[in-house]
C-alpha cells in the first residue's frame, strides 16, 4: 500500500495517512478474520500483510501472488504454509507479459512502466499473469482478497469477479493518484464494477461511506484517500 503522489497537507502527509491506512488493516483483520479464514494476498511483496494473516487465521489456507521473483523465493521461505505463486495478476487467462522491476524499491514494480522518484532504477522482465477466478481452487472460500498492485487492480477485480460474486469475501485495494492513470483506470470504473456489477459497497481506511461514485472520485482526484475496502 503505496502512492506517489504528495497529499494535501503537511510534508509528512502521505506517510501519516500511509501508516494510518495500514495500521487500520491490520485492525481489519483482527476484527474479521477467525482462525480458519482464508485469505488471498495479491502484489505481496514482503509479506507484511501475510504475516498479519496467517496469525490471525492460523488454521486458513494463505494463497499469495508476487511476481518479483526474489520477493516470491522470500516469501516461500518465510511462509512454508502458505500457497505462493510468483505470478502477476490480471483479468486474461494464464500466460506471460512484461513487468517492470523498480531496482531501489520492487514496492513500486507493477505491469506498466510510470513515473518513480528521482534516482529510481527499473528493469524489464517476464512474469507469468494469472487470474484469480482461474487460480483459486473450486472449492477455495476466501474471507478477504487484499490487492496492492500499483495501479493494475481494475485488472485483478475483473478477473476475481466470478469468486467475489460467489463468495462474498472482504475485498481490500489500493487505487490512487500516480499509478492507476497509466492503466486508463478511473475512480467511475472501480465504483460501478465494484459497487454496480459485484453489488459492495466502498468505505475508506476509516471505515468512512460507503462512498458514492462522486465521492470516491473527489478522494481519488484530491489525492487525499487512496485505500479501501469493500463489502457487501
Amino acid at each position: 500500500m503505496r502512492n506517489l503522489l504528495k497529499r494535501p497537507g503537511s510534508e509528512g502527509f502521505a506517510v501519516d495517512r500511509e501508516g494510518l491506512d495500514n495500521q487500520n488493516l491490520e485492525l481489519l483483520l483482527g476484527f474479521l478474520l477467525a482462525e480458519d479464514s482464508n485469505c488471498v494476498d495479491v502484489g505481496a511483496n514482503e509479506g507484511r500483510f501475510l504475516w498479519h494473516m496467517s496469525q490471525r487465521a492460523p488454521r486458513g489456507r494463505h494463497i499469495a501472488f508476487e511476481p518479483v521473483p526474489h520477493l516470491a523465493a522470500r516469501l516461500r521461505e518465510l511462509f512454508p504454509d502458505a500457497e505462493v505463486h510468483e505470478a502477476a495478476v490480471g483479468d486474461t487467462p494464464a500466460g506471460d507479459t512484461r513487468f517492470v522491476v523498480v531496482k531501489n524499491d520492487p514496492a513500486y514494480s507493477g505491469l506498466r512502466e510510470r513515473e518513480y522518484p528521482e534516482g529510481y532504477e527499473s528493469e524489464e522482465i517476464r512474469v507469468r499473469v494469472e487470474r484469480l477466478d482461474d487460480e483459486l481452487p473450486p472449492d477455495y472460500v476466501p474471507a478477504l482478497i487484499k490487492i496492492d498492485v500499483e495501479g493494475a487492480e481494475l485488472g485483478v477485480l475483473r478477473g476475481a469477479a466470478e469468486t467475489i460474486r460467489r463468495h462474498r469475501p472482504v475485498v481490500v485495494f489500493e487505487h490512487g493518484r500516480g499509478a492507476s492513470e497509466y492503466y486508463g483506470t478511473t475512480p467511475e470504473a472501480i465504483h460501478d464494477l465494484v459497487c454496480g456489477e459485484l453489488g459492495m459497497r466502498i468505505f475508506d481506511m476509516d471505515a468512512t461511506g460507503p462512498l458514492s461514485r462522486e465521492q470516491l472520485a473527489e478522494l481519488f482526484n484530491t489525492g487525499a484517500r487512496w485505500n479501501y475496502f469493500a463489502r457487501i
